[in-house]
């Protein structure tokens, strides 16, 4: 029988060993390359970003490659938690894929779990969350404290995170962003740049990180 994954523990040990801490300014924004987000005022670093993927087809591929292209962008180092294994490695450049750290998760449980470890660790400068494919009945199992704690682990390592889910979900998100309109199949088959500018996500809401992490 092949050996299973390595452990979340083993996992950050290895990072640590390889990956130097690095050092960030408290309070600055990521440049997520995106008008509609710019215009928020970029990312809350450290906080949650939640992007609502409220309807099929409604760019949120592009966002999250973006997201890659920002954080090669700045030297920062990424974990991608992938809760419905819907991340093809092969859709993107292999440089933006030197940095980042790919943990597929079997339940949301566990993959809320795996981010929360990997937002305490300094190595990294983004976190991201993909939860677009579960189901809604596991989601809302999710105890709301679990979302404050997430917020309350970036502090320390001043990252930023960003939570992809399927409906408005995340009550401790700094910055929530809503896709609601599907790309049609004429769109789907322009370049990938221009159709990343033409992302208009929705504010649905916008406040200070320190009052997210109060709750």
């Amino acid at each position: 029988m092949p050996p299973g994954p390595p452990s979340l523990p083993a996992l950050r040990q290895l990072l640590e060993q390889r990956f130097p801490s690095a050092l960030r300014v408290a309070g600055a924004a990521l440049d997520a390359g995106i008008p509609a987000v710019e215009a928020a005022g970029g990312l809350p670093r450290p906080g949650l970003t939640e992007l609502v993927c409220s309807a099929p087809s409604c760019g949120s591929q592009l966002f999250l490659g973006q997201l890659l292209h920002a954080a090669r962008s700045e030297n920062l180092r990424v974990a991608l938690v992938d809760r419905g294994d819907s991340f093809d490695p092969a859709s993107w450049p292999s440089h933006l894929l030197e940095h980042v750290v790919w943990v597929r998760a079997r339940g949301a449980t566990e993959a809320l779990g795996a981010a929360d470890l990997l937002a305490r660790d300094a190595n990294l400068g983004l976190v991201v969350l993909d939860l677009r494919y579960t189901a809604l009945v596991e989601l809302r199992k999710l105890p709301a404290p679990s979302w404050y704690r997430l917020q309350r682990a970036l502090e320390p390592a001043r990252l930023a995170a960003v939570i992809l889910t399927p409906c408005a979900l995340v009550p401790s998100a700094s910055l929530r962003l809503e896709l609601t309109a599907s790309h049609s199949l004429a769109a789907q088959n322009q370049p990938r740049p221009g159709l990343v500018l033409a992302l208009a996500p929705e504010i649905l809401r916008q406040r200070a990180a320190s009052s997210a992490s109060a709750g």
